[in-house]
Parts: C-alpha cells; structure tokens; sequence
C-alpha cells in the first residue's frame, strides 16, 4: 500500500465524500457509487481511497467456497473504475494498492491507458456497445435494419409504461429463471438495487405491453445522460413480436436529441447478444478486465 493510497473497510468509508468523487469523475458511471454498491454486495465491499478522496476504486469483496477471499466483479456492475480526478501515476497507485486475495478479476473504466495498469496484472478488452444519441430519433432509425424499421413503423403505436421494481423482478424472475447462471439472490439484489436507484432519480423501470398482453420489461439506470440496459426480459408473446427490439426502440427515443446523452447496450461477448445491439448502429466501446490468481497465476 503506497502512502497516498488508504484500504477502508466499508463502515469507515465517507459516502459523501466518495460519490462526489465518482459523480466529479470525467465520465462517470454509477457502478461505483455508495449506495450501489451496497446493493450489489449487500454491503461487503471495501474502498481504496487516493489522498483526501481524490480518486476512489471500490473493491468489491466475496469469499468462493464460502472460505476462500477472492475480489471480483458483482452482479450489475460493469465498470468499477477508477473515479475522480485520474491521471496515470493516481491509476497506477491505485491498481498497485490491489492487496492480494486467491482470485482478483475487476472490470476496469473504458478509457485506461493500458501502460497505467501494473505488470502484476493480466489484462484484457471485453465487448461493450454503445450508440451516441445526440441525433434526433429519426436519424438513428436509418441505421436500423430494414425490417426493423418497417416493423417500427406498424408498431408506431407503442408507448413506455412505467411499472413497479416489484412487477419488473416478478417478471425478471419468471421470463429468466436460472438462465445464466441467475440464482435467487442475483434478484434479491436487483430488487434492491432498484429500489435505490429510483428515488434518487438515476434509474427508470419500464414495461411494453401490445392488445392488454406483456411482451417486455427493463431497467434503465441513468446517470450522465449516460442510460444503461442494466436487465431487461422478454415473454413468450414478446419473443415472437420482437418486443426487446420494440421496447429499446422507445427509450432511444425518449432519450434522443440530447448533447452528451449515450445509451450503453451493457455488453454482450455472445455473438447472438452483441449482433443484436450492433444492428441498432451502436459500436464497441470496450473496457479492460484485470485478473491475478494467488501466486501469479493470472
């Protein structure tokens, strides 16, 4: 641990004083937020702090077997930083501040310069799209597939509909199951993260319904004019009347227009997932993953 760096353990931690570090960061993300993270790991986390709160990196903590301590990324949290105010020696310090645990695996900020990022560490670029919207709407629509905007255009009916954190993690629970790997916690936190983001107006929950039937739902957290495709899930109906297509449609258009506004797809490496959000003209903007294994073995 260098001098400038401080390991806080989570009741020590200023929530204040570091999101106001995240929320001052050139481009902020709210993954690393007090109140998020709280959610996501029900509170096991802990801070890595530079100087009096210039930067934080959060280090979310879990114990594999139940036993074995290991830093890795929680549910619902792509990018956990570094935030503040970054440049290379306040990254590096950071990142070499890591202390060593049987498995680290942290999703880093897109925009690392990778020189910045120890030689302890092995490294590599994920998958993440993104679609500017400072067009208005109907600019975006002409990247769109041909018959994805003449099936937008017989659906030109459609609206949001705001619905509860409760019917949107009912829906979530039925439509996903224990698809990919998601157990009854990974909903106990998105319920709980939803009911944070919500009423301090960093997230939206949204519901697309045809002829009285569901055919999709999302959450949306939003932050920057940055709005994130953080969960969302299809029914039977839906699937056949390409409801997902229909209900991101919406919200690009609620939120087109506007300078600076970005909409962040949140992934995918499955060929399947990332073609579907590359055919809405979105491109990968990536960010880094660092891992290191007990002993060097990364």
């Amino acid at each position: 641990m260098t001098a400038s760096v401080r390991r806080l353990r989570r009741n020590q931690i200023d929530d204040a004083r570091w999101d106001q570090a995240v929320l001052e960061d050139a481009r902020p993300l709210p993954y690393a937020l007090s109140w998020w993270l709280d959610a996501v790991t029900e509170r096991h986390w802990d801070g890595l702090v530079y100087g009096d709160y210039t930067a934080v990196l959060p280090l979310p903590r879990l114990r594999r077997f139940g036993i074995v301590p290991a830093l890795v990324r929680p549910p619902y949290t792509q990018q956990l930083g570094p935030f503040g105010a970054l440049n290379g020696r306040v990254v590096g310090a950071l990142l070499q501040a890591v202390p060593a645990a049987f498995q680290i695996s942290l999703p880093l900020r897109t925009d690392l310069d990778p020189g910045d990022i120890p030689d302890r560490f092995a490294r590599r670029r994920r998958t993440n799209y993104v679609l500017d919207l400072d067009r208005p709407y109907a600019d975006l629509t002409r990247a769109f597939p041909k018959k994805l905007q003449a099936y937008l255009k017989k659906s030109k009916e459609d609206v949001l509909v705001s619905i509860t954190p409760a019917a949107l993690v009912s829906q979530c629970r039925q439509q996903l199951g224990a698809r990919d790997g998601m157990r009854e916690s990974h909903f106990r936190r998105l319920r709980d993260l939803i009911d944070a983001a919500t009423p301090r107006g960093h997230g939206q929950s949204y519901a697309l319904w045809e002829e009285g039937e569901l055919l999709a739902v999302g959450f949306y957290p939003e932050l920057g004019g940055r709005t994130i495709n953080l969960v969302a899930a299809s029914t039977p109906r839906g699937r056949k009347r390409r409801g997902m297509s229909r209900l991101i449609a919406l919200v690009l258009k609620d939120r087109a227009g506007n300078a600076g506004a970005v909409f962040d797809f949140e992934g995918s490496e499955l060929p399947g997932v990332g073609a579907f959000f590359a055919k809405f003209g979105s491109f990968d903007e990536g960010y880094w993953l660092i891992e290191e294994k007990l002993f060097g073995l990364a």
